[in-house]
């Protein structure tokens, strides 16, 4: 049986026994946190600005290489979801033409998690991903990390394209939505 005490050797370091060992590890392992708290901490970190919409979520502006994203992370207690979305600043004047619909379709394709659809007055593009976190107790920095590596790589990829199709030049072949989203291997 293990003795639940701490001790000096003669070389003045301090020793623990195997128990405390095995809690430390176990609590250095995994840090669950409140997930809007842990969305706030990355966001700050990156000295991006950061603006509390709710008691229950957050939204972010984030400079882009094509442009400005707004991203909103709200978490659903009943569900335990964090809902994360990142906007693309291109505003859509006329959503008839169905080549726009045409083209996220085709981008939804070739996405790694989420997905690309119009907002709810049809005049801007949302990239949305939900996290479900029932039962998990949290969430790690490192998933929220990834979470939102992740959704701005895949806007950063997709911004030229849209813009594109947005702002009247269609590629006339669809494959290209395809090639924009393919990731690049090495360096050049």
């Amino acid at each position: 049986m293990l003795k639940e005490c701490t001790c000096l050797s003669k070389q003045g370091v301090k020793r623990t026994s195997k128990a405390e060992m095995a809690q430390q590890d176990y609590s250095d392992e995994m840090i669950l946190g409140d997930p809007i708290e842990m969305v706030s901490r990355f966001v700050v970190a990156q000295d991006w600005f950061l603006k509390q919409t709710s008691a229950h979520g957050v939204l972010a502006d984030i400079p882009g290489k094509w442009g400005h994203y707004q991203l909103l992370a709200e978490w659903h207690d009943d569900a335990e979801i964090l809902s994360v979305e990142t906007r693309l600043d291109f505003m859509i004047e006329d959503v008839s033409d169905l080549s726009i619909l045409g083209m996220l379709a085709e981008l939804n394709k070739s996405l790694f998690i989420g997905h690309f659809q119009l907002s709810n007055d049809k005049q801007q593009i949302i990239l949305r991903y939900r996290l479900p976190l029932r039962g998990a107790g949290g969430v790690t920095p490192e998933q929220i990390e990834d979470v939102v590596d992740i959704l701005l790589t895949q806007c950063e990829q997709a911004a030229p394209i849209l813009c594109q199709s947005i702002y009247g030049q269609q590629p006339h072949d669809v494959s290209a939505t395809q090639l924009v989203m393919v990731t690049a291997q090495g360096e050049a």
